[in-house]
């Protein structure tokens, strides 16, 4: 064997196709081309993501420590799924690396599908988790 066998990150850069589905649920045709969990810039934005998330939810204690006293969290819940949905986007932002819409991908046009779209950071975010559940059980 020779030591460019074991050259793994181009193949993890390489990533796989996620189908884009319509508001309705159904398959468009299109897809977003997410990054393995394995590639390095995966890891970068999954540890940046979880940081930020326990800053957002730490940032959050006082208002769950109120609502926990009205045994209501109706607004600590509404203000930390706010957080984590701009968390996933910007994880989306980092994960995909191409499409197939006509459009040129750039980050910028990737950036204002996901303002558009709001749903689809986390369809990429759930996609993303799953090839890592399949890699942690291989």
């Amino acid at each position: 064997m020779k030591l460019s066998d074991f050259y793994y990150e181009a193949e993890a850069e390489k990533g796989t196709r996620m189908p884009i589905p319509l508001k309705d649920g159904t398959d468009s045709g299109e897809w977003l081309n997410v990054v393995s969990p394995e590639a390095d810039v995966a890891v970068r934005a999954m540890r940046a993501f979880i940081l930020a998330y326990r800053t957002a939810a730490g940032r959050l204690k006082p208002l769950r420590d109120k609502c926990e006293e009205l045994k209501d969290f109706s607004e600590y819940n509404l203000k930390l799924e706010d957080a984590a949905g701009e968390l996933n986007r910007q994880l989306a932002l980092e994960l995909v690396n191409g499409w197939s819409l006509d459009d040129e991908f750039t980050k910028e046009n990737l950036e204002t599908l996901l303002t558009q779209y709001k749903r689809l950071a986390e369809h990429v975010v759930v996609f993303h988790h799953e090839q890592l559940r399949q890699l942690q059980e291989k």
